[in-house]
């Protein structure tokens, strides 16, 4: 009787010993499988990085068409102007026609004929992306963006 009570417990430390092998086996597997994806998804996210700062290139090499050193061309560009009155809360968008002098927005063109020049805006540098934003009299702000 010994003998068997002494083998069962053989047998069942053995299917302790399997089980807990496996456990390992398993937690094993999966750790190394996150540790894989995560090199993976940062690999992805660098990949896509240098897809976004190809593109970003790719961009600037076209804005080079608006913007050369000394800045824009004097001309009269579209542009979409965010309009804010501090005063009132107003606030809007337009596209609009804004004139550029020595890389400077100095004058801002409404369609019904009417106009912004520097009796009422203060002209300022437009940054190598074509934006600038420009104050007017009490308060009021024009962020301009020059559409390409």
């Amino acid at each position: 009787m010994r003998n068997v009570f002494y083998r069962n417990r053989c047998v069942q430390s053995k299917k302790r010993t399997m089980r807990i092998l496996t456990y390992l086996f398993i937690i094993i597997t999966i750790l190394t499988s996150c540790n894989n994806s995560n090199d993976k998804s940062s690999t992805d996210r660098n990949s896509n990085y240098y897809k976004e700062s190809s593109e970003y290139n790719d961009y600037e090499e076209n804005e080079d068409d608006y913007y050369e050193e000394e800045g824009f061309e004097d001309d009269t560009y579209s542009a979409t102007v965010d309009y804010y009155n501090p005063e009132t809360g107003y606030s809007a968008t337009y596209t609009l026609d804004v004139e550029v002098e020595d890389n400077q927005v100095t004058i801002i063109y409404f369609p019904n004929d009417g106009y912004l020049d520097d009796d009422h805006i203060w002209p300022d540098e437009l940054d190598e992306n074509g934006f600038v934003s420009i104050e007017g009299e009490e308060g009021k702000t024009y962020d301009v963006q020059i559409d390409y």
